[in-house]
């Protein structure tokens, strides 16, 4: 039975962690869906958001089962665990008595693979120099290639995987920034909001290639930002390609 009490915007953005592994029925996802109709476009996005970032981790997991994690591992994510108090807390029970116990494990386990398997993936992937995961994409079944030319010169290419959701992207003849600049990546939804990839500290080469994930449709971009990148585009792209 559907429990259809008033809940909170939280608590609805808390169940896009299960339905991102399928693990809702029929008629409670008609509920959920439902909820999501009448929700602000802002509560929305953060559930397609946490839906596909989800999906996104285990994409990458699927990418990376062949590499062994690193031996420090298990140490950097105990080590980033929040330390739990001594004794109860009467805050934090009151809280969850107001969502749906029965998802509050399933939420805290997917919570833990997404950033324990975020930690590891940044070993090979998202990272300016990624040959070992580069190759994983590159020879999958339907990479497709891209190519745009930069408004100074040289070509931004990309491998990109739509099955994978991973993208490899390479710098050719293309100058560094200006003193004080830097090269940032961003890719740009149908929405026009640009959500930043990377700022690059060395230009992506076929020896070192920079990987990232992305969405079918999706618009990546390269703009000239102050050193230390930006939080939003300061100005036009010098270069975009639209991902497959």
């Amino acid at each position: 039975m559907v429990d259809a009490s008033p809940r909170s915007e939280a608590d609805l953005i808390d169940l896009a962690y299960p339905c991102a592994l399928d693990a809702v029925a029929d008629i409670e996802r008609r509920h959920i869906d439902a909820r999501l109709a009448a929700a602000d476009p802002d509560v929305r996005r953060a559930f397609s958001d946490t839906v596909w970032q989800v999906r996104d981790v285990m994409g990458r997991l699927a990418v990376l089962d062949e590499f062994a994690p690193p031996p420090e591992l298990e140490r950097r994510i105990l080590a980033a665990l929040p330390e739990e108090p001594p004794g109860p807390s009467v805050t934090r029970l009151s809280a969850w008595r107001r969502r749906p116990l029965r998802w509050a494990v399933p939420i805290a386990a997917v919570a833990s693979l997404v950033f324990g398997a975020s930690v590891l993936t940044a070993q090979f992937i998202g990272s300016p120099s990624d040959p070992a995961a580069a190759d994983q994409v590159q020879v999958h079944p339907g990479v497709r290639t891209v190519n745009g030319s930069f408004a100074g010169g040289g070509v931004l290419v990309v491998d990109a995987s739509p099955e994978l959701g991973r993208a490899v992207v390479v710098f050719d003849r293309v100058a560094p920034p200006p003193s004080g600049r830097v090269y940032q990546m961003w890719l740009v939804g149908s929405d026009g909001q640009a959500r930043s990839v990377g700022v690059l500290s060395d230009l992506p080469s076929t020896d070192r290639p920079f990987v990232t994930g992305f969405r079918s449709g999706e618009v990546l971009a390269v703009s000239v930002e102050p050193d230390g990148g930006s939080d939003v585009p300061s100005g036009d792209p010098i270069v975009g390609v639209t991902l497959p």
